[in-house]
């Protein structure tokens, strides 16, 4: 049985599959931050959506502190409007950022209330109970030897009383009289409890860049009071008064790839956005040894590591690519674009699955036309090998040599035509709606 492209990695090297960060809510000064963050606690992601929850709002230089849910009551009842203002930035963004009034449910650590209480001193009965040394009790008889201070009693005039853990009932164990007399409390098990808060939330995204920098996004809030006598945090506002928030400012950047001589970089991690890799730091891992990276079992990249490497991005992406397949709807394709167009200072080698054995043959692709490229074959593995690659753009692999039909006589050629303008009479399209011309195979 022939070999596919993931049983090459197999036989060939040990490889280790990057870790996937799966981000949970982390507090950033004044925020909540949900969706990709970095451990900086700074930071977003590009091309994800980010959910700031309010937790407070400063003004006025940071002499008012409003809560987020005194913020959400007063929005929701109409005394007051947020809005957001980014103060930079704002052309990085995918749309404008939306505010949304609502609850959400947090947990946190709490004890339980399943107290036990023994009975640990003298044996007596009070009021038809037996205290026994050892036994779990209900109630406990007391009196009050002075005020707020009491002692456990035999005594069969006293007034029993169901235990609590109050501050009253440590002051009373604290002064109980007789040392003989104790009470064995056992606390209950700290376990988790949902809870449920007002609250404000803002969403926006920073658009993909497919770069290797960070981008700083600013926002401030501004208040507008939309009635009389508005009070934020004991403080009165009076209709058509407004109030600007302190600033806040996240980076946006993309994540890093974790670092091995052989690296698998899953769509997972694509969607994630952990897709830069640093040269620097390749090569403190490796030096200038060769390095693989496995996208997906659908392509291999193997090169040796210059010093000189600077940072790529290798951000990708496994769609098809309409405008071929529907020009050839008889021929078998995957399709490997990388959308930042990563150069590496080495040239390496890219290994596909031969989806069409050895007719297989691998063609870039700049939105308009097919160039070929000169692949070998791999009968052992079904695979085909190109050398000579630095730049990772659009590949498209094919199941055979792609040929464009003559319109004269209507005879398939293998020649690179040339692709003709649209006609006056017919409206232009995008490349994308174009059918794609071949070079020369």
């Amino acid at each position: 049985m022939k070999k596919t492209l993931a049983a090459v990695l197999a036989a060939a090297m040990a490889l280790s599959t990057a870790t996937v960060a799966f981000a949970n809510d982390i507090e950033v000064e004044s925020w909540w931050v949900q969706g990709g963050v970095d451990e900086e606690k700074t930071g977003v992601r590009y091309g994800k959506d980010v959910k700031l929850r309010i937790t407070s709002l400063t003004f006025e230089n940071g002499t008012l502190a409003v809560s987020g849910s005194e913020l959400s009551k007063k929005i929701d009842s109409g005394e007051i409007t947020l809005t957001p203002v980014i103060t930079e930035g704002s052309s990085a963004l995918d749309s404008k950022p939306s505010v949304t009034v609502g609850s959400y449910k947090s947990t946190s650590n709490v004890v339980v209330k399943t107290n036990k209480y023994t009975w640990n001193g003298k044996t007596f009965k009070v009021a038809g109970t037996e205290f026994t040394n050892g036994k779990e009790i209900k109630r406990i008889p007391l009196k009050e030897i002075s005020t707020g201070n009491y002692e456990v009693t035999d005594d069969v005039d006293a007034v029993t009383h169901t235990p609590t853990i109050s501050d009253y009932e440590k002051r009373f164990m604290v002064n109980t009289t007789d040392p003989n007399v104790l009470l064995d409390v056992t606390t209950g098990d700290t376990s988790l409890k949902e809870y449920e808060y007002d609250g404000v939330q803002v969403k926006f995204k920073v658009k993909d860049t497919y770069g290797t920098g960070d981008t700083t996004i600013g926002l401030k809030f501004r208040v507008t009071i939309k009635k009389k006598d508005v009070t934020l945090n004991g403080k009165e506002y009076s209709k058509g008064d407004t109030l600007t928030s302190d600033e806040d400012k996240f980076k946006a950047s993309y994540g890093e790839i974790d670092y091995y001589k052989d690296m698998s970089l899953t769509l997972q991690e694509v969607d994630s956005r952990d897709v830069l890799l640093k040269g620097g730091t390749l090569y403190d891992h490796i030096d200038t040894d060769k390095f693989t990276i496995n996208f997906e079992d659908v392509a291999i990249f193997e090169a040796k590591l210059s010093p000189s490497q600077k940072n790529v991005n290798l951000f990708y992406n496994l769609d098809e690519i309409s405008a071929i397949t529907d020009t050839y709807p008889n021929v078998n394709f995957d399709f490997i674009t990388f959308k930042g167009n990563p150069s590496f200072v080495n040239s390496g080698e890219m290994t596909f699955n031969a989806i069409g054995g050895k007719n297989t043959t691998v063609y870039t692709f700049d939105g308009e036309t097919l160039n070929p490229l000169n692949g070998s074959y791999d009968a052992t593995y079904d695979t085909i090998t190109v050398k000579g690659v630095k730049k990772l753009g659009s590949f498209v692999i094919a199941s055979e040599i792609l040929e464009v039909e003559d319109e004269e006589d209507n005879e398939p050629v293998n020649s690179a035509p040339v692709v003709e303008e649209p006609s006056s009479s017919e409206p232009s399209s995008n490349n994308g709606d174009r059918n794609p011309s071949t070079g020369a195979c």
